[in-house]
């Protein structure tokens, strides 16, 4: 079995999507759960991310504790862009694994996000150039993965005409997916695998080389009779004009600047609840505002989470879409909804996944549309 950790909910889905491709048995949980033996990929999502440092480190201890290394292989999802903490969770499943090393390579060249002489570029920009610099929880100011990922990890940037020689964190130099196959081909045994989708995709085609994998088409999600669609970033996209609202006739109604201030979200709710009573299809965004740094991204995530359970209490939706990883993990977690069957990925990295009636698509905040919503 392939199991992997991943530090948000979207990541755990992209990973497992990744998995679908390969027609592998894949499951995802909310932490630590009991599998089916006939599982290939276990995905186990945490919200590491969000949380302290502290924290994430007793998450992940308390997962590894009950994990068994032998005939599994290990695979820690990590942010591509190395926000959270990275570095903490990686030395704590090597320390608890009794791993030597562990090769990362967070960058997935597919999306043009590479490293080069232990530089982190998007589409040609060092990334403490592009939005990222602005995340309200970890902005990225520097691009210098030894920086980003902190002075106190030992930290080696790779060339790629050698491998990890020193124990500890080893990030990989990776401008294509043929210089992540040769990093991986060129890791040993005694290496904890760690990084993004592009990494894990690579480690798939090594582990079943006979798989024809499927090269799905971009595909619309199809509106049924009750929606809830869940935009919860300040940077998210309008999608007043994507083909799934003007079809299903779904509402949007935008977090009032008094309720993002902190005001009680109570009349707000009311609104809600009348608009998805009336439309059975509605989407509730955040909307254009300032980020108010990361004590503000923990409050709005509460807010959206309770709104969601409200409105699912009142009508559970045949469909609900989450953009955004610490969002969808508040909400998922506030419904008690623990365990997921994988039914298809609609595009790289947007997933869909079946919880009792209710489909629930994925996608990372940092990532477009495209043409399926």
């Amino acid at each position: 079995m392939i199991i992997v950790i991943a530090d948000d909910i979207t990541g755990a889905a992209e990973i497992a999507g990744a998995a679908l491709r390969y027609k592998l048995n894949t499951m995802l949980t909310i932490g630590y759960a009991d599998v089916p033996q006939s599982t290939q990929v276990w995905v186990i999502a945490t919200d590491t991310r969000s949380v302290s440092r502290a924290d994430a480190v007793n998450t992940v201890n308390g997962i590894i504790g009950r994990l068994d290394k032998k005939d599994n292989i290990l695979f820690k999802k990590t942010d591509s862009v190395l926000r959270g903490h990275v570095a903490a969770e990686l030395n704590a499943m090597l320390k608890g694994m009794r791993y030597s090393k562990a090769l990362l390579i967070p960058q997935n060249p597919s999306r043009r996000r590479i490293i080069r002489d232990g530089i982190y570029y998007i589409n040609g920009e060092p990334v403490d150039k592009t939005q990222f610099r602005h995340d309200p929880e970890f902005p990225i100011t520097t691009s210098e993965v030894r920086n980003i990922l902190g002075v106190e990890v030992n930290v080696q940037a790779l060339n790629t005409d050698r491998s990890c020689s020193v124990d500890g964190i080893c990030v990989a130099d990776a401008s294509s997916i043929e210089d992540i196959k040769t990093q991986l081909h060129r890791a040993g045994a005694e290496c904890l695998y760690a990084g993004g989708v592009d990494f894990f995709s690579a480690l798939l085609e090594r582990e079943y080389p006979d798989v024809v994998v499927e090269k799905n088409a971009k595909c619309k999600i199809n509106p049924e009779k009750y929606s809830i669609i869940v935009c919860g970033s300040t940077q998210s996209k309008d999608i007043s004009d994507s083909w799934f609202v003007r079809l299903s006739g779904t509402r949007i109604s935008v977090m009032p600047d008094d309720v993002f201030a902190g005001k009680p979200a109570c009349c707000w709710f009311e609104s809600l609840c009348r608009l998805y009573g009336e439309h059975n299809s509605l989407a509730i965004a955040i909307g254009p505002k300032e980020d108010g740094g990361p004590e503000c991204a923990v409050r709005l995530r509460h807010i959206m989470s309770d709104a969601v359970k409200m409105l699912v209490e009142a009508q559970c939706p045949d469909t609900m879409i989450i953009e955004g990883g610490a969002t969808a993990y508040s909400i998922i977690s506030s419904l008690c909804w623990n365990d997921f069957k994988l039914k298809c990925e609609y595009a790289p990295g947007i997933v869909g996944m079946v919880h009792g009636r209710t489909e629930v698509v994925l996608k990372p905040g940092s990532y477009p549309w495209g043409d399926v919503l």
